[in-house]
């Protein structure tokens, strides 16, 4: 018998872990990290969505006035147009502009 156990004290079990159990515990590690680092991004981005959501209505307004303006200056260049057909409709012919005749003397 070992001299510990003649002095009531019993051999400390061995701790030593497989060296496969190792690589295992660092993936779980490591997949814990990431699951984190994810939580971690995805609450930054969410608690800034609201920003975004002001830029997206600031950029269907100016859309609207753009589309808004489009239309207008289509009308103001079809009105245009068709003051100048008229004009060119109601447009005098040139009045016949008088020769002089050379007479023989």
């Amino acid at each position: 018998m070992s001299p510990e156990v003649l002095c009531g004290q019993l051999p400390l079990p061995q701790t030593t872990m497989p060296n496969k159990h190792r690589p295992l515990n660092f993936l779980v590690l490591l997949l814990a990290g990431a699951l984190a680092l994810s939580l971690v991004i995805n609450g930054f981005l969410l608690y800034n969505q609201p920003a975004l959501a002001a830029d997206y209505e600031d950029l269907q307004e100016a859309e609207a006035d753009l589309r808004l303006t489009q239309r207008l200056l289509a009308r103001c260049q079809a009105l245009h147009q068709q003051q100048d057909s008229l004009l060119a409709l109601h447009a005098e012919p040139p009045s016949a502009v008088p020769t002089t005749t050379a007479t023989a003397h």
